[in-house]
């Protein structure tokens, strides 16, 4: 009896002594920001990859892509200012620069990110493209329309520095 305890009793310990190391570390890869959280709150933004060490059971980690990113609008009809429908087909490339103030912003969430880059961008292209003539719009596929579209985002009280591209819009019947 006296035996088995001598022999379980240290196999308990290492066992639990690998669990609770594992739970203590978490790896951040290139890719991605990690975010460490305690009781809800951030404590810590690593950036660097690797691994990092955090309390166990009263820290979690979550992540965030670090890479830029690709959001592509729904195709939308715009009438122009000399009142000729137009197709226009866009999408947005994204990242987020600042974890902490995406986290405080939009807890966290890029499909929160994603609704208002559409409901920013489509209502700028609107904006635009209806301002315009359809000469000038076809015209400006080469970058103007573009540039036109980020300046307008970009006034905007809730947009930050973004860079959009668009593809040239096609005429309807």
């Amino acid at each position: 009896m006296k035996k088995s305890i001598k022999i379980i009793v240290p196999v308990a310990v290492i066992v639990l002594a690998i669990l609770l190391s594992g739970a203590c570390f978490f790896t951040t890869e290139a890719n991605e920001y990690t975010i460490v959280r305690q009781f809800g709150a951030v404590v810590k933004i690593v950036d660097e990859p690797g691994l990092s060490m955090k309390l166990p059971f009263i820290q979690s980690v979550s992540t965030l892509p670090k890479t830029e990113m690709l959001y592509d609008l729904a195709v939308s009809d715009v009438i122009t200012s000399d009142k000729k429908s137009m197709v226009a087909d866009s999408f947005v490339l994204w990242r987020i620069s600042d974890p902490l103030k995406f986290i405080q912003a939009l807890s966290g969430n890029v499909a929160n990110a994603e609704y208002r880059i559409d409901t920013v961008v489509y209502n700028s292209l609107k904006t635009v493209i209806s301002s315009m003539r359809q000469e000038e719009v076809i015209s400006g596929r080469d970058g103007l329309l573009a540039q036109r579209i980020m300046d307008n985002v970009a006034s905007r009280p809730s947009a930050s520095t973004c860079r959009t591209r668009t593809s040239p819009p096609s005429m309807s019947a």
